[in-house]
């Protein structure tokens, strides 16, 4: 699991208004990003079965319920698990499914992508290497489709697109394979930098941010405060 300790580090860290530095006495929790065997059963189970219950899963996996949840609850706090949602199947609903390549303008890649996100048939994006967008749309119709096309086609920042319609989906399974080997990757909250070994676990307004180090949890939290104070 995300080992967890509580640390009393001394930091010096620059005065503004002198040459001078000052030292800082800041109390943090020092987090051990990592899963283990049990985080990794937990969420195999979820993966299976997002409507099972804590007490079904300790049970399954042999660990207490309090275990289960406490374990959910970090995980969905780091943004592990991003949510629990409803897999509908498109072919009873009779839509028309089409992954979708598009080429754009290197400088104005995000733009192109800010804007089909807009649209509810676009179901998932991917950014790939050399500028280009893939792109899992859903259609009812064959209007609709060539709607669509039609209109992002007159987007002058795509230079080219290239659709195939999807006539089966043998497998379709989520993006994220957990494996015995899978990790935990967490990039700090202000630096932006990958957290490795040892970070720091904050909570503020009842959610927890994650930061690489003492220094970047001091300024993440005057940064905070900032923001709080001027909205």
């Amino acid at each position: 699991m995300i080992g967890l300790n509580l640390r009393l580090h001394w930091i010096y860290v620059p005065y503004l208004s002198s040459g001078r530095s000052i030292r800082l006495q800041i109390n943090t929790v020092i987090m051990n990003p990592n899963l283990d065997d049990v985080d990794r059963k937990i969420l195999r189970e979820l993966q299976t079965d997002g409507r099972a219950s804590f007490r079904d899963i300790s049970s399954r996996i042999g660990v207490s319920t309090p275990t289960v949840s406490a374990r959910v609850q970090a995980m969905t706090d780091m943004g592990l698990i991003k949510g629990y949602s409803t897999l509908l199947d498109a072919d009873m609903l009779g839509q028309v499914s089409v992954i979708l390549t598009i080429n754009a303008k290197p400088s104005h890649l995000e733009d192109v992508y800010e804007r089909l996100m807009e649209d509810e048939m676009v179901r998932q994006i991917f950014i790939l290497s050399d500028s280009r967008l893939l792109c899992m749309l859903s259609f009812y119709n064959q209007v609709k489709y060539k709607m669509f096309i039609e209109t992002i086609s007159k987007i002058p920042e795509i230079l080219s697109m290239d659709a195939s319609m999807i006539l089966k989906a043998p497998k379709e399974n989520q993006r994220a394979a957990l494996t015995d080997e899978a990790g935990l990757l967490i990039r700090c909250y202000y630096c932006g930098h990958m957290i490795h070994d040892e970070g720091v676990k904050i909570k503020m307004d009842g959610k927890y941010h994650y930061l690489c180090c003492p220094v970047c949890s001091k300024l993440y939290k005057e940064k905070y405060e900032k923001l709080r104070k001027s909205a």
